[in-house]
């Protein structure tokens, strides 16, 4: 995506700059001061504030380069934490084991009842 909109950019740069420069604009003293110096004319200025282009792009880079580095150290956090998450569930499993074992008896129970369901067919049942 970055490949077909940077040249659009520099072609609609340019196109801006020639049409600025056509119109009779450079007629007007345009002054820009860069370190102390002054930069006198329409293409000068536009050249010296092309730096805010360049400063843009670097600032848009460093952001995405943070977004990437957080990422990256959430899911290690993410991955710390379920290691310790894991390391307790195993350092109080036999603990756990009597609940567990209790809960799997009256899961196993109720699923037999539920596993032949009568029908109702409206007859009395036999005895």
């Amino acid at each position: 995506m970055c490949k077909k909109i940077v040249p659009w950019l520099v072609f609609a740069a340019a196109a801006l700059m020639l049409l600025f420069y056509y119109s009779g604009a450079p007629r007007v003293d345009y002054a820009l001061t860069v370190n102390g110096e002054e930069v006198h004319g329409l293409p000068g200025v536009a050249f010296a504030t092309g730096g805010l282009l360049v400063a843009a792009l670097a600032g848009a880079g460093a952001l995405a380069l943070i977004a990437l580095l957080l990422a990256g150290t959430s899911m290690v956090l993410l991955g710390v934490m379920a290691a310790f998450f894991l390391t307790l569930l195993f350092a109080f499993s036999p603990v756990l084991a009597p609940v567990v074992g209790v809960a799997l008896v009256i899961a196993l129970l109720v699923r037999k009842r539920k596993g032949n369901p009568r029908q109702d067919t409206g007859q009395p049942e036999p005895e």
